[in-house]
Order: structure tokens, then C-alpha cells, then sequence
């Protein structure tokens, strides 16, 4: 394996150390609010974000490693976020942390069998309607999980 897949399998997997470690830190906390401003979520609802996030994000590559489209030019991200947290309500948070550790897992298992590195220069939209390497994006997914993490980890250090 070459060792760029190496350094995104390490930046995904210190990141997700540390998104889990803030979610040990929890406890019984799960319906305090963590954000005040834009979707105002739970720490509970945030993590129901960050496991569709993550189901998306391993999507999102599949099909631009495919040459598929995914992510629309007019697409509505602040809304995409608020709504489908909202049909996932009942989705606890332990269902969260399971969540996230299949996806993980088959992300890891797509790096594993990636035969030819050069499809990570492939491009497509991300949902911040950038264009984008896949690189970046699992980029991108280090980086946004470990933000969220250390969002949780300073409101349950304040508190």
C-alpha cells in the first residue's frame, strides 16, 4: 500500500480517536445544546450529523472514483444537514457511534483494495460545492470530524 493511502488511513483513524473520545466524554449530557447559532443541535444531534455526513462522504467517492455525478451545482448544504437530521430523530446515540464505525470500516476496506492511487486525483463537487480531489475529500472528512470533536470535547470542558 502506498504511503499516501497510509497517511489518509492515519488521519482518518486519529480523527476518529478523537471524535470518539469526546463522545466517552458525554455521558449523560447527549441533549445538551452544543451550538447556538445555525442548526442549534444536541450533542446527540450532532452526532446523528456526523454519522449521515460520513455515510455521504463514502458515497460521495464511490462515485467520483466511479466517474458518477453525486453532489448537484445548486446543492443546498445548511438545508440538507438540517433536514435529514430531522428524519433521523429517533436515531440514539449509540446508533450514531455504530453507525459511524460501519462507514469507517467501509471506507477502509475501499482504501484497502484501492488498486491504482492515481483515482484519488479524480475530482467531483463536495458539498461545499467545491470541486475537489478525492484526496481532499478524505481530507475533508479527517477534518471535519476532528472540528466537531473538539467542539464537543471545549462545550463539555465549559460546562
Amino acid at each position: 500500500m502506498s504511503e499516501k493511502i497510509e497517511q489518509l488511513k492515519q488521519n482518518l483513524s486519529d480523527a476518529r480517536a478523537t471524535l470518539n473520545q469526546a463522545f466517552d466524554a458525554i455521558g449523560n449530557r447527549e441533549d445538551e445544546q452544543i451550538y447556538s447559532e445555525g442548526a442549534q443541535w444536541t450533542l446527540r444531534q450532532l452526532a446523528i450529523h456526523l454519522a449521515l455526513s460520513d455515510m455521504g462522504h463514502n458515497r460521495m467517492v464511490f462515485s467520483y472514483a466511479n466517474d458518477k455525478d453525486f453532489i448537484p451545482a445548486d446543492y443546498d448544504i445548511e438545508r440538507y444537514n438540517k433536514r435529514s437530521v430531522e428524519k433521523q430523530a429517533e436515531m440514539t446515540l449509540q446508533e450514531a457511534r455504530e453507525s459511524l464505525a460501519n462507514s469507517r470500516q467501509e471506507f477502509i476496506a475501499w482504501l484497502d483494495n484501492l488498486d491504482d492511487e492515481t483515482i484519488l486525483q479524480k475530482t467531483g463537487r463536495h458539498a461545499t460545492l467545491r470541486i475537489m480531489t478525492l484526496e481532499e475529500i478524505i481530507g475533508i472528512m479527517s477534518g471535519h470530524e476532528d472540528a466537531h470533536a473538539q467542539d464537543m470535547m471545549a462545550m463539555l470542558a465549559s460546562n
